[in-house]
């Protein structure tokens, strides 16, 4: 594996946020540090939610906006962040420079990732961090894992920043392992199982996640890395949510979700869903994380907690033996009632 750490437009950004600040930001020097390989890596991913020009307009207004005056999504979830920069200017510089972006770390954090992976080739990655330009905090995108600064000096401690890293390698591998190809030729059944599995998975073995099922299985700190409020709240909707998934289950069963498009669909309008009930869709979520992470870490952690890991890495390569694996997890626990 080949690993690359690219973290040099932080630096570059701080100063032109101390200029934004300061009345004295140039045009011209924020479009030359965006055309940064990084930085042009992050608009692709974002895929037009957030257009170069957008993203410089809002930087040179940001510390006068209030979020109802923003109306893209990524940069109003993203604002409350700017603002605690330009509050907190020197933290941020200073964080800098004891923040251990560095191979050790992230070797560390990917030896935690590998524990939850088959043995395969992760192939060449790029660490790539910066001033985020949206809302996400961690991503995969081709062959880059993406951390946004901000979000990690805010909410995040070094303890933090290994396991969120080994949480997006595990992604990389994941994806690696379930490519196209494969995915192509399973049943919409399987498919549904396997959506769970990404995020699940993930904060099994690298948050150490504890659900209302699945334990967590190191020992020390748990939930690494994932919001408090909102894991506390998706585990407390766990039996609606049960309720939900088994619906799903016999919607597809029963044809009523017959197409991959009907699948994809349940899939964003519920399980994506970042907002508490009750909330409007014109406020910022207030879930951080959605129901594939908790879900899927109940759902996939049974396996590992009642059979080992291997019999979790058997099921992702034959997610037609899901029901049977996870069905034989919930007699060892005594919860025969949650069934598929």
């Amino acid at each position: 594996m080949e690993i690359r750490i690219c973290s040099s437009t932080i630096v570059n950004m701080l100063g032109i946020i101390k200029k934004v600040k300061d009345g004295t930001a140039n045009r011209s020097e924020i479009e030359d540090l965006l055309a940064h390989d990084d930085y042009q890596m992050e608009f692709a991913r974002y895929k037009g939610r957030v257009s170069m020009e957008e993203f410089i307009e809002y930087l040179m207004h940001f510390p006068d906006l209030n979020e109802d005056d923003i109306s893209n999504k990524d940069l109003k979830g993203h604002h409350s962040y700017y603002l605690d920069l330009v509050e907190n200017y020197e933290y941020y510089v200073n964080k800098l420079l004891i923040l251990n972006i560095d191979k050790e770390t992230i070797d560390q954090a990917i030896k935690k990732a590998q524990y939850g992976l088959p043995d395969l080739s992760l192939g060449k990655i790029n660490f790539v961090f910066t001033l985020g330009i949206g809302q996400s905090f961690g991503y995969v995108y081709q062959n880059n894992i993406h951390m946004d600064y901000l979000q990690l000096v805010k909410e995040n401690t070094n303890v933090d920043l290994g396991s969120t890293i080994a949480h997006e390698v595990h992604h990389v591998g994941i994806g690696n392992l379930l490519n196209g190809e494969f995915l192509a030729e399973l049943s919409l059944e399987e498919m549904f199982y396997l959506y769970f599995a990404g995020e699940g998975l993930a904060v099994k073995y690298c948050n150490n996640a504890e659900g209302v099922l699945s334990k967590s299985i190191y020992e020390g700190p748990k939930n690494i890395g994932l919001d408090p409020f909102t894991w506390k709240y998706l585990n407390n909707d766990f039996e609606a949510t049960m309720v939900h998934f088994k619906k799903n289950i016999d919607d597809i069963r029963s044809h009523k979700i017959s197409t991959r498009d009907e699948l994809t669909n349940e899939v964003v309008n519920y399980w994506m869903n970042s907002y508490i009930e009750g909330q409007s869709k014109r406020d910022i979520p207030k879930l951080k994380h959605f129901r594939l992470y908790s879900f899927g870490n109940d759902i996939w952690g049974i396996i590992h907690d009642c059979f080992g890991r291997e019999k979790v890495f058997e099921t992702l390569i034959n997610p037609s033996q899901f029901p049977l694996a996870f069905n034989a997890a919930l007699e060892m626990l005594g919860k025969d009632v949650y069934k598929i």
